[in-house]
């Protein structure tokens, strides 16, 4: 009778291990690509008007929310996308979005909210 591994494994690739064996795995290789080749699939698209953010001693996560919600049955329900980081990968986004908004406010270009009256000021 055929071992598990056998059946799973051709033949020419059927090795016999021990527990003693150490076997080593080079990450770098198994994961090389050229960036050329990097290709972007988006599986979900979502708006968010609102973040809540945590953080503890292993990792980050944002929760990214569509406010006010609806109500689902008589009960107010928020839909949300979680996103786990990094800590470092959380340190890189900071940077980023400050330096974009920056930017982008720098130039004028940032959507600003106005009131009432402003806009009856700039209109006169």
């Amino acid at each position: 009778m055929k071992s598990e591994k056998e059946t799973i494994l051709p033949k020419e690739e059927t090795v016999e291990t021990t527990t003693s064996e150490v076997v080593t795995i080079d990450l770098k290789d198994l994961y090389h690509y050229d960036p050329k080749d990097l290709r972007l699939d988006i599986s979900a698209i979502t708006y968010s008007n609102l973040a809540n953010i945590n953080v503890s001693s292993r990792d980050v996560h944002i929760d990214f929310l569509e406010m006010p919600g609806i109500k689902k049955d008589g009960i107010p329900v928020v839909t949300g996308t979680r996103i786990y980081l990094s800590h470092v990968a959380a340190q890189k986004l900071a940077k980023v979005l400050s330096d974009l908004l920056e930017h982008v406010h720098s130039k004028g270009d940032m959507e600003k909210y106005q009131s009432e009256k402003e806009r009856e000021t700039k209109s006169n």
